[in-house]
């Protein structure tokens, strides 16, 4: 796997924001700590990826994934599913009709700077939820057949690879990195915009 060093912690964050990967000039200045591993760590460099940095406090015994999660367990993919449509987004849109879909072959890399706190299994979950939530069925992926990530240890997943945000096991600042390959059409309101590629 590839390994990265994740930059000082700044409070940074962009949620699904367009660029150019493997040019970090297609980012905001602001994004310039991140400039390096962008320009290394992309799926297919040149073409359009999705952006996310979150960076954040999290707390002793808490998941980064936090709230989001309904069950006892953050496990989940990255995709839901509604009527037979990959899509991306916490919860149905209006008139149950997603207004961000997925490429069922889209590529996921993530990173963080916390050891021990994303665990991934070599598997593929087709029956996900509408939001992507499967921690209803944590049974069937045990701790003993996951990878769990060390710091800066960058997994490529699949968008129905699951994967799990894990309690840390001390107060800290984490950074989460998450970059998308092509394959995404439309755009949530919460997507970050990008001035200089446009979105």
């Amino acid at each position: 796997m590839q390994q990265i060093v994740f930059p000082e912690f700044s409070g940074l964050r962009c949620l699904m924001m367009p660029y150019i990967q493997g040019a970090p000039v297609s980012v905001p200045d602001e994004y310039a700590p991140y400039a390096e591993i962008l320009r290394r760590t992309f799926i297919r460099d040149g073409e359009i990826g999705y952006l996310t940095i979150d960076e954040s406090p999290v707390a002793a015994g808490s998941p980064h994934r936090g709230a989001r999660s309904r069950c006892a367990r953050a496990l989940h993919t990255e995709a839901g599913i509604l009527r037979g449509v990959y899509k991306w987004g916490s919860a149905p849109s209006w008139g149950g009709k997603p207004a961000v879909t997925l490429e069922r072959d889209t590529r996921i890399l993530l990173a963080s700077n916390i050891s021990g706190t994303c665990a991934v299994w070599n598997r593929i979950h087709e029956d996900t939820s509408e939001d992507g939530d499967i921690g209803h069925v944590s049974d069937n992926y045990p701790y003993a057949e996951a990878t769990v990530l060390a710091a800066g240890e960058v997994a490529e997943i699949g968008i129905l690879t699951p994967h799990e945000s894990l309690p840390v096991n001390e107060n800290g600042r984490r950074q989460f990195l998450r970059i998308v390959g092509s394959g995404v059409h439309g755009r949530e309101p919460y997507f970050t915009e990008n001035p200089c590629f446009g979105s």
